[in-house]
């Protein structure tokens, strides 16, 4: 699990410097009256997977925005069962991402669709989709879980 902890930022790393370094070639080549609009594609399908990384990060940080003044007003017990409710729903969101994701780059396969400039088939971008919701499935249960058992420990101590 120690790989897959790091995962996230790495990708996310890596892809931001590989974005910033074509759209830095892109710029220096159109001080030459030149361009290479493949830079703009790649930049593209990276951005996407850069979200998609994103997304599955802060849910492994718990970082996504809450409602916490109605949480907070609550006893530990309530705040627990939020917080499962919680989790119920983000993995219920991964799962239809992931089902939907799937059938994107499933159809984009039987279209045979490609980018206009490098002909780099779309699914290389969409597949994102379905990479990125198992990501937010394992990220927010880890997160659920862990929030759940700090607020079930809290609640035994204040007893």
């Amino acid at each position: 699990m120690k790989i897959l902890d790091y995962f996230e930022e790495g990708c996310i790393v890596i892809l931001l410097a590989f974005m910033s370094i074509m759209n830095f070639i892109n710029v220096v080549a159109r001080m030459f009256s030149q361009s290479f609009s493949f830079t703009e594609e790649i930049t593209v399908i990276a951005f996407v997977w850069v979200t998609m990384f994103g997304i599955a990060s802060a849910y492994k940080y718990s970082a996504h925005m809450g409602m916490s003044f109605l949480t907070d007003k609550m006893s530990r017990k309530n705040q627990a069962k939020m917080v499962l409710f919680s989790t119920v729903c983000s993995c219920t969101f991964a799962l239809l991402l992931f089902y939907y994701g799937c059938l994107t780059v499933y159809h984009e396969s039987l279209l045979h669709a490609v980018t206009p400039s490098l002909g780099v088939p779309l699914e290389s971008e969409s597949l994102s989709i379905p990479v990125g919701a198992v990501l937010i499935l394992i990220r927010s249960l880890q997160s659920g879980l862990r929030t759940y058992l700090s607020l079930q420990q809290h609640g035994k101590e204040a007893a």
